[in-house]
């Protein structure tokens, strides 16, 4: 019986967090707020049994891997299939900057996000193939049963929609705090519902 836990934790808050920026495949480095909710999910995390941790290649994330990591003698795995979706020319803008720059393109996302493309960044449907990868890799490979993931805000948003058989054009309605955790329970033999959730962006670690 094949039965596996993931427990998913966005990356602390950013600098550009703070700035409402896009930050997509860029990195802005966590705040002095981002390193202490890092250092309280870590603790959080502490009395879990945790078999690996696996952590996305940008350095937000990496930074709060680290720091759940380092309780159970463990060095995050990085895999770039875990990053955010990229925001291709409008990584680093503002949302006023995005809506004054590229107006034409803000609106037709505004109505259609799932097949408007922002040049050079990856659609939501392209962001959940790479990521679905990690998980088959997971649920098929790795010996480990219980495992943290490191990954970003958006990119949760859509895989954790594609998981509860969501449609992706709703994900914005399941919030994703900084360090919000989720967890949630594979059961391969349980065909209608392979993926069960255990709880969903969990924060009463930074209360």
């Amino acid at each position: 019986m094949n039965v596996k836990t993931i427990i998913f934790v966005r990356h602390g808050e950013t600098q550009w967090n703070k700035e409402g920026r896009y930050q997509g495949q860029l990195d802005s480095p966590l705040s002095q707020l981002g390193l202490i909710q890092a250092e309280r999910v870590g603790r959080y995390l502490s009395q879990r049994p945790i078999d690996a941790v696996y952590s996305s290649d940008l350095k937000r994330a990496i930074t709060t891997a680290e720091c759940i990591a380092k309780h159970h003698g463990l060095t995050p795995v990085v895999d770039g299939r875990l990053r955010e979706m990229s925001f291709g020319v409008w990584e680093g803008l503002t949302r006023e900057e995005v809506k004054n720059t590229y107006p034409e393109l803000w609106n037709a996302r505004h109505f259609d996000r799932l097949t408007t493309r922002i040049p050079e960044g990856e659609l939501p449907s392209e962001v959940v193939a790479r990521f679905q990868s990690f998980l088959t890799d997971f649920t098929s490979k790795d010996p480990h049963q219980t495992i943290v993931v490191v990954s970003h805000g958006g990119t949760l948003r859509f895989v954790l929609a594609s998981l509860l058989c969501m449609p992706l054009e709703r994900s914005s309605c399941l919030r994703q705090s900084n360090t919000g955790v989720s967890i949630l329970i594979f059961r391969e033999q349980n065909k209608e519902c392979p993926w069960e959730v255990v709880c969903l962006n969990s924060t009463s670690h930074l209360a």
